[in-house]
């Protein structure tokens, strides 16, 4: 039973994150200007430093036909969906870096919010010349440091890690930032160093809008 009600968690999850994605995907036609203290309806993409901030228009969770409720196969109560009114986080933070020995590869780093916790996240987006399913990607953050796997459609590859709560400040904090994989036919790894200028102000901004 603790499986399933596990599972039907991660699914409703996994589709808060697909629906984001593909709601969020394309960036408003709103650009803002100089740098300021953004209104928490703001919608547009504004630079932190390296970074950019941007957002949408908030968008209401899709309610399944039994109002937002998953049941199980066990005849249990079914497992409560999100609060109501709850919207999907409406702002990502992200950038696009190249790898220094193949240029024309775009690698996609972006943080969101995912789960109605609003937990903090990090997306690895690579090309397929870059990665195959199966293979890790280690992200690191002054000392703190992660693998995570890697999952691959027929686009590309991506590498998701959530950020524990207590964890977040030394993302918000960190000096230094790092990615490094092994490139698909490649013995050697790629480290690619990634700048953090703004990142914790930016990310700050997005948790207060996504609130």
């Amino acid at each position: 039973m603790r499986n399933t009600l596990v599972g039907g968690a991660l699914a409703i999850v996994l589709l808060a994150v697909l629906f984001a994605a593909a709601t969020y995907g394309r960036r408003p036609a709103v650009i803002a200007g100089p740098q300021g203290e953004l209104k928490d309806d703001f919608v547009g993409q504004q630079k932190f430093g390296s970074w950019a901030l941007i957002c949408n228009e908030a968008k209401t969770f899709p309610r399944s036909p039994s109002n937002g409720r998953t049941g199980n196969s066990e005849g249990t109560e079914p497992k409560e969906g999100p609060p109501p009114g709850w919207k999907l986080p409406r702002c990502i933070v992200g950038l696009v870096l190249h790898n220094p020995k193949n240029p024309q590869d775009e690698i996609r780093v972006t943080f969101r919010h995912i789960s109605f916790r609003r937990v903090l996240a990090l997306f690895v987006r690579l090309p397929h010349d870059e990665a195959a399913a199966g293979d890790a990607v280690m992200a690191r953050f002054d000392s703190r440091e992660w693998d995570i796997p890697v999952r691959c459609n027929p686009r590309f590859c991506l590498a998701i890690q959530s950020i524990k709560f207590a964890d977040v400040p030394a993302v918000q904090q960190a000096k230094t930032f790092a990615i490094a994989f092994h490139p698909s036919g490649s013995d050697k790894a790629a480290l690619i160093p990634v700048p953090t200028e703004g990142l914790g102000d930016a990310l700050k901004t997005m948790r207060r809008l996504n609130h």
